[in-house]
């Protein structure tokens, strides 16, 4: 699958969330089964992409603490709003493959047609 981009205001909901349950990067690393330092990565802009499956795992696992936790409303919107983008760009970029991958069985057909 496509990488797609993570913006700054995400990687700000994901660092005030994770500070504001008092989550360590590498407890939120083990929860979410993800490899060391990939927290880091996403929250200090050295990933300026990554996959979507991952990062979904990762918001998923945030906002079940903020459940878990009873968090505030705004940070769970905020956590929420995120995923939603994040699903919302899978979406976009599935339907992008499937038109390329149709274009592509155009051509075919053109070239091969008799």
């Amino acid at each position: 699958m496509a990488l797609i981009p993570v913006p700054d205001e995400s990687r700000r909901v994901i660092r005030e969330a994770r500070q504001k349950l008092g989550l360590s990067q590498g407890a939120l690393e083990k929860a979410c089964r993800l490899g060391k330092t990939y927290v880091w990565y996403v929250e200090s802009g050295k990933a300026q992409s990554t996959d979507p499956a991952q990062l979904t795992r990762l918001l998923k696992a945030l906002h079940r603490q903020a459940e878990r936790a009873e968090a505030p409303a705004k940070l769970k919107a905020s956590l929420l709003k995120v995923l939603n983008a994040v699903e919302k760009q899978k979406k976009t970029d599935r339907k992008g493959i499937e038109a390329r991958n149709l274009d592509l069985l155009r051509n075919l057909a053109r070239t091969y047609a008799p």
